[in-house]
C-alpha cells in the first residue's frame, strides 16, 4: 500500500513539475519571467485559471484548444508533463523514496527544459543552467553533511574539481575542432551543461559521460543532416540525456 501511495506523489509531483517545465520552455528563450508572472495564453494573451492549469487532464478536456479564443494548444504540453512523470518514476525506481529522488526530480524540469530550447532555439539558457547547478550544490553539501560521502576532501576532489575538469576538458575539444573544421564545434552553454554535470556525475565518471554523450550526439548530428537537412545541430540533449541516464544507473556514489 505504501508503495502505491509513493507512486501516486511522485505522478503528481512530475505532472506539475512537467506543467513548470512547459512554462519555462516557452519563456526561457524569449526571456520572459519565469518566477513570478501568472500563465496565459500565448495567442490571445488571456491569464489562464485554475482549471486551465491541471497538467494533461485541462488540455484534453478543452480538446487542445484555449478556452477563451479556441485557437489550437500545441500537444507538446502534455507531452513535455507525460516526460516529466515518466523521468521523475525512473528517480523513484531507482533510489526509491529518499533524498537522491528528490534532488533528481527538482531538477527534472530544467533538464526538459534545456533540452527541448537547445532543440528549437539552439541555446541553453544561463537562467536555467544556473539553477541546474544550484541543485547540484545543495544535494551535495546535503550528502557531505549527512556523512553519505567520505568526508570533505573526497567532496573537494571528486565533485568540485571534478566539475572544473568536466568544464575543461571540454573545452578543450571545443577548441581543437574548431581549429580542425575551420569552424565553432561547441557552444560555451555546452561547456556549462559539462561543468554542472562533473558537479553531479564527479570526476570518476568522466569517461563514460564522454564516451555516451559522444555517441548521442552522433546519432543526433545524423538525423540532424540526412533527415533534416541541416548541417547544424544542438549538442546540449546529448549532454543532458547522458547526465540523466548516468546519474539513473552508474553515476552517483549513493548507488
Amino acid at each position: 500500500m505504501l508503495v502505491f501511495l509513493e507512486v501516486f506523489i511522485v505522478i503528481c509531483v512530475g505532472l506539475l513539475l512537467g506543467s513548470f517545465s512547459s512554462a519555462l520552455t516557452y519563456r526561457a528563450p524569449r526571456k520572459i519571467n519565469w518566477v513570478s508572472k501568472r500563465s496565459a495564453c500565448t495567442s490571445c494573451k488571456k491569464t489562464l485559471g485554475v482549471f486551465d492549469l491541471i497538467p494533461v487532464f485541462s488540455w484534453l478536456l478543452a480538446r487542445g484548444k484555449c478556452r477563451s479564443c479556441s485557437k489550437p494548444v500545441s500537444i507538446k504540453y502534455p507531452l513535455i508533463e507525460c516526460s516529466s512523470v515518466f523521468l521523475s518514476l525512473g528517480a523513484y525506481f531507482i533510489f526509491g523514496f529518499g533524498a537522491e529522488m528528490f534532488f533528481i526530480v527538482a531538477a527534472v524540469p530544467f533538464l526538459i527544459a534545456l533540452f527541448l530550447i537547445d532543440v528549437e532555439h539552439m541555446i541553453l539558457p544561463n537562467s536555467l543552467v544556473f539553477v541546474l547547478m544550484l541543485i547540484g550544490l545543495v544535494r551535495l553539501f546535503y550528502f557531505t553533511l549527512s556523512g553519505t560521502f567520505m568526508g570533505v576532501e573526497a567532496f573537494i576532489v571528486q565533485y568540485i574539481l571534478g566539475a572544473a575538469i568536466f568544464a575543461f576538458v571540454s573545452w578543450a575539444l571545443g577548441f581543437v575542432l574548431t581549429k580542425i573544421l575551420k569552424k565553432d564545434s561547441l557552444g560555451f552553454g555546452d561547456v556549462k551543461v559539462f561543468l554542472v554535470s562533473g558537479l553531479w556525475l564527479g570526476l570518476y565518471m568522466l569517461p563514460y559521460f564522454m564516451i555516451l554523450s559522444g555517441v548521442l550526439a552522433i546519432i543526433i548530428g545524423l538525423f540532424w543532416r540526412f533527415h533534416l537537412k541541416k548541417q547544424v545541430f544542438p549538442f546540449g540533449p546529448a549532454l543532458i540525456t547522458a547526465l540523466y541516464g548516468l546519474l539513473l544507473f552508474e553515476g552517483s556514489i549513493l548507488l
